[in-house]
């Protein structure tokens, strides 16, 4: 399957300026979208919005740093001034207002180019970052036993072991709650939401059924009347 094309929007109001770039990103493989106002870019902007935003500060309806305040309200998606203002002041300005580079005109392609590629890469890596801390944050792992929060299945070396809600709740509160003991009115509160009226057993610490779970005795037969025992 072909990755799909990252998508750039550019708002420049010089047409042959606009007509080169464009140009130039489309034969690197880049998906181009452009405006040539302020009132086109904001209704691109609504349409969809692009994984990269090269932007003129200077439009003849608009201003280019109002758009970008504007695109920070929806996405964190890299934004690239590409204006002739070059005074420091407009520098930290474009900055301030959400920009994460600036480029002046005239400028040189290849630094152009490679911006472009270094903002694009550097956001690619960290949504897998965010996807990765987020897919870890649904998911406990201790050894080759993994619990998958979202779908509630436990796996142990990758295979399903077939646990009943029950029992996924109770490893679940263990796994959550190592060197913890519980005793039994705690357990039955904490999984099967009841009270096991004045009995205070107590309950192995949770390395000991992880242990067994990993030797694949997967927690089942795991309570005896009178005192909460892992077999």
């Amino acid at each position: 399957m072909n990755e799909m094309k990252s998508l750039i929007l550019m708002v420049e109001d010089e047409e042959q300026v606009l007509n080169t770039n464009c140009r130039m990103l489309r034969r690197r493989g880049y998906d181009v979208r452009t405006a040539q106002t302020a009132a086109e870019a904001c209704h691109q902007l609504e349409e969809q919005l692009p994984d990269l935003l090269i932007l003129d500060i200077m439009l003849p309806d608009g201003n280019g740093l109002d758009i970008c305040r504007r695109f920070r309200e929806k996405t964190m998606n890299p934004v690239l001034f590409l204006t002739g203002k070059s005074d420091i002041r407009d520098r930290v300005e474009g900055l301030q207002q959400g920009g994460d580079y600036y480029l002046t005109k005239p400028y040189n392609f290849d630094e152009f180019l490679a911006v472009i590629q270094m903002l694009l890469e550097r956001q690619k890596r960290m949504e897998e970052k965010i996807k990765e801390k987020f897919q870890s944050s649904r998911q406990i792992t201790i050894g080759s036993l993994r619990l998958d929060l979202s779908d509630g299945h436990a796996y142990l070396n990758n295979a399903d072991t077939g646990l009943t809600r029950t029992e996924f709740s109770l490893l679940r509160l263990l796994a959550e709650n190592q060197e913890k003991i519980f005793s039994t009115k705690e357990l039955y509160e904490a999984v099967w939401g009841s009270c096991a009226g004045t009995d205070t057993s107590t309950v192995l610490p949770d390395g000991h059924i992880l242990c067994l779970v990993q030797m694949g005795q997967l927690c089942r037969n795991r309570y005896q009347h009178g005192t909460a025992t892992y077999l």
